[in-house]
């Protein structure tokens, strides 16, 4: 889904201590959460041919050709993602505390 990930620059710079973490998993943990919320977002923004011509893009299809659907038909995915981005780190931010005490 677009270029916009979560990376290891984004943690450090919410002061994240990533000193014996499992940073991959993290890592790959919330870029999940990302999809699945741009996901959510981006399904309650269609109508349902929308919503159908999806569905069979995403069974027929690549990664690729499903990203190039979803820009032409859904002109605020980059708004969404970025939005997505600002809530995910943000409450990641909150529980910086829990996060860095974690092991």
């Amino acid at each position: 889904m677009q270029n916009a990930f979560i990376t290891l620059d984004h943690l450090t710079q919410l002061g994240i201590n990533l000193e014996g973490k499992d940073i991959d998993s993290l890592l790959k943990h919330l870029n999940d959460t990302l999809q699945e919320r741009v996901g959510t977002e981006v399904t309650e923004s269609l109508n349902d041919d929308q919503l159908k011509e999806l569905l069979a893009v995403q069974e027929n299809s690549n990664d690729e050709e499903v990203g190039a659907w979803l820009s032409n038909n859904v002109p605020e995915l980059q708004e969404i993602t970025q939005d997505e981005i600002d809530i995910l780190l943000g409450e990641l931010a909150e529980n910086s505390d829990e996060v860095n005490q974690a092991s």
